[in-house]
């Protein structure tokens, strides 16, 4: 490893990829086995927390690492780089993402930020599911007994309707069999989250819609309970409050929503049908003036390429119970619908933004390009709320000319209007301040 990239990572400073040691302490394997159990990572000895070079033992540290590495099984790939730097000696540590779970005494450690933590058992078992040794999903988790009737008798008659199936009383549990709902008599993680109020069992598999203001949360509302109550409840909670604005298509003015709705639904879904459940995190709509952005853990699994997205998805049970029940067709379809919906709207682009760690969709309002050099400025004052006399003075116009052009903007759904007399305010259309979101 050269200096300079020894220099980068320490400038960058901690993270979840890159820890900084003093010394080789004890619980140095928990940090290597959590880092191999992550996405890899630099472990850095003679680097005190600050970033502050104060160097090592190079063959002290050595010895200890060795000592520790014993007790990691399966043993984690990583290599060792010795860099000095000012007459001081940094061992560097780069490990490799492991293809199984590293454990140490049969506990199993994850890094999450800059933190070391012992994974649960249902945790282990999302986490082996993203490593693709056993699906989640699919595994055993309570009685069959605790899944309540009234969303059974839902999905099946959901199942008649959008499949066609029509299933007797007396082969229901047979099919939840092969649909992976039930194993072993047990309700799996898929079966929960379908049959259940899920809350009790699975906390963290919540949508939560955040309304946005100038960077910071205004208000926000959780959705819990059977999987597919929250998607339909979030979905018509953010249709709700959505405005509709009126473009020519064709020789015709007509009224359409400022986001293609089927669009958002499908992200919705796809959010929840793909998302990682390991992560202390829930499902997240984020509402904003100008864009929305639908957020849920989990990257994109290996193989899977944006361009041609079908693949095997990471939670197969779910997605067969949402596809049995109406929501989804085949796997990698979502994507294909949104880009479609997408092009055919007149208001709208769409960006897909995955990360290692989690996968967005971004959906922003597409400015007509036909708005004058006014148009454009009064919409940039309107980040925040303003009197047409006010805005008049500033782009140095007449105010009949503001209210005439402001009117314009209006009708175009770019901006709203509040208040009446001379209260009446003007901004940037989007959730405000009293959104009960």
């Amino acid at each position: 490893m050269k200096q300079e990239t020894l220099l980068t990572l320490i400038r960058n400073g901690e993270s979840e990829r890159v820890e900084f040691k003093r010394t080789a302490s004890k619980k140095l394997d928990q940090e290597i086995a959590a880092f191999a159990n992550a996405d890899g990572g630099y472990l850095l000895i003679g680097v005190d927390d600050n970033g502050t070079i104060v160097g090592t033992d190079l063959k002290a540290a050595q010895d200890t690492i060795a000592s520790q590495l014993q007790a990691i099984i399966p043993a984690p790939h990583f290599t060792m780089h010795r860099v000095s730097l000012d007459e001081k000696d940094v061992l560097v540590i780069e490990i490799e993402k492991a293809e199984n779970l590293c454990s140490i005494g049969g506990v199993v450690y994850i890094r999450i930020g800059t933190s070391v933590r012992p994974l649960s058992v249902q945790e282990i078992l999302m986490l082996s599911a993203e490593m693709g040794a056993v699906a989640w999903d699919e595994s055993p988790f309570i009685p069959k007994d605790k899944a309540e009737e009234r969303y059974i008798e839902w999905f099946f008659k959901r199942l008649e309707e959008s499949r066609g199936k029509s299933i007797n009383s007396d082969n229901r549990d047979r099919y939840l069999r092969s649909a992976r709902a039930i194993k072993d008599d047990k309700l799996t993680n898929a079966g929960v989250l379908f049959f259940t109020d899920v809350s009790e069992y699975l906390p963290n598999a919540r949508i939560r819609i955040i309304a946005i203001e100038k960077g910071e949360p205004v208000a926000s509302k959780e959705y819990e309970g059977p999987i597919w109550n929250t998607i339909e409840s979030a979905y018509n909670d953010l249709m709700r409050d959505l405005r509709k604005t009126e473009v020519v298509i064709g020789a015709k003015r007509v009224k359409i929503e400022e986001y293609p709705p089927r669009a958002l639904r499908e992200a919705i879904i796809n959010a929840v049908s793909h998302r990682n459940y390991i992560v202390q995190a829930d499902t997240r709509i984020f509402v904003h003036r100008d864009h929305i952005e639908i957020r849920n853990t989990g990257g994109l699994l290996p193989g899977v390429n944006l361009d041609d997205p079908e693949h095997i998805p990471r939670n197969p049970a779910l997605s067969q119970l949402l596809y049995d029940s109406g929501y989804t067709e085949r796997y990698g379809y979502g994507i294909r619908l949104i880009r479609s919906e997408v092009e055919k709207h007149p208001l709208c682009t769409v960006q897909f933004k995955p990360t290692s760690g989690s996968f967005g969709v971004v959906f922003s309002k597409k400015f007509p390009s036909d708005l004058d050099e006014n148009e454009r400025a009064l919409l940039k004052l309107l980040e925040t709320p303003a009197k047409s006399s006010d805005l008049a003075s500033a782009i140095n116009v007449s105010k009949p000319t503001v209210i005439r052009k402001l009117k314009r903007l209006e009708e175009l759904g770019l901006i709203v209007k509040e208040g009446v007399g001379a209260h009446t305010k003007y901004r940037i259309s989007g959730p405000s301040e009293s959104s009960d979101i």
